[in-house]
This record gives structure tokens, C-alpha cells and sequence, in this order.
């Protein structure tokens, strides 16, 4: 961590003061270490884990000779429970957007996810109920929320994916685009 810290700050960040922050990280939030070491022993004796939705993710590399590959193994297991939560909630709640904006009849089609993000073409004049249909779906709490902190959802609105850097590669005519030219 002192490592990284400094090659990413250009400022020394030293192995004291990187361990007096993981102190203090595991002392503000205390039940995270025991979490850690549950999830981690769990691993190493079954060779797989569950995500907080039921998906089963396999590890079968726990059980290597290696303890850097097994090691690597239960990081990975415990990191896809985390990542897991984001993504099934993220899915979960463009589902329910989906069909909100179907009963409602709104002119909003959500065409693809991306890693934590959810992407629609929405009607210029509907943006505004869509974003909020879409924020209100997507913190309702699904039994893994923390009490008193609302899922984070931040929200751009844009006339194209790109956000207009589209224009500064393609060139648009009728209903086909080519690549313009290296400058």
C-alpha cells in the first residue's frame, strides 16, 4: 500500500503511516475482518463461494500446491462476492425499470449494461421521470444495503454514449458511418 500510495501521489507515504491507516480502516469498520477471515476460511475448505444472490462461483485453484495461486484464488473468490452484489443489483434494478417504463408507456428503451452502468435512449421530454424511475429502482434495498446509506447513482445525460467524442471519430450519413481519418 505505502508503495502504491506513493508512486501514485509523488509523495512519500510510508509503511508506518500505510499501517497505522489499515488499523484504523479495520477499527472503524471492525466486523469487516472477521467477515474477511469467515469468507476466506470458507473458501479454502469448500473450493467455491456464494454471492449474496445465490450464484455459485468455483475455485478449485484454492486447493493448488501453490500458495500463490491458491492464495490468489480466495482473493478472487471473496473480491466476486463483493463485485457480485454491484452487479446483480445493478441488474435487478434496470428490471424493474424495464418494466416500470413498459407499464407507464414511456418512450425509454435501456439497450445495454456495462459493468456498472445502466445505458438507454430515453425521449428528450421523459428524461427526467426516467432518471428517477431508474435512481428509485436502483437504491431500493434489496436485503444487502446499509442502513442510513442509499446506493450512490450518479446520472449523465448525453446525446450519444460518447458523450460527443462519437463526432470527433465517425462521420454520420443517413443511417450508415465510417471511420474518419487519423489526424
Amino acid at each position: 500500500m505505502a508503495e502504491t500510495v506513493t508512486k501514485a501521489s509523488g509523495v512519500e507515504y510510508s509503511l508506518h503511516q500505510a499501517q497505522d491507516d489499515i488499523n484504523a480502516y479495520f477499527t472503524k469498520f471492525s466486523k469487516l475482518k472477521k467477515w474477511l477471515k469467515d469468507r476466506k476460511e470458507f473458501i479454502e475448505a469448500n473450493g467455491y463461494t456464494y454471492s449474496f444472490f445465490g450464484r455459485k462461483r468455483r475455485l478449485p485453484n484454492v486447493f493448488s500446491s501453490d500458495k500463490g495461486i491458491a492464495a490468489h484464488e480466495v482473493r478472487s473468490g471473496i473480491n466476486s462476492e463483493v463485485q457480485s452484489i454491484a452487479s446483480d443489483v445493478n441488474l435487478i434494478g434496470a428490471i424493474n425499470t424495464a418494466n416500470e417504463i413498459k407499464e407507464k408507456g414511456l418512450d425509454a428503451n435501456i439497450f445495454m449494461l456495462v459493468h456498472d452502468s445502466i445505458v438507454s435512449i430515453v425521449r428528450e421530454d421523459q428524461v427526467e421521470e426516467y432518471c428517477a424511475i431508474l435512481k428509485r429502482n436502483t437504491q431500493k434495498d434489496r436485503g444487502c444495503s446499509i442502513k442510513g446509506c442509499p446506493i450512490g447513482v450518479d446520472q449523465e445525460i448525453g446525446n450519444d454514449y460518447s458523450f460527443g467524442k462519437f463526432e470527433k471519430v465517425y462521420e454520420v450519413i443517413g443511417d450508415s458511418f465510417s471511420r474518419l481519418p487519423a489526424k
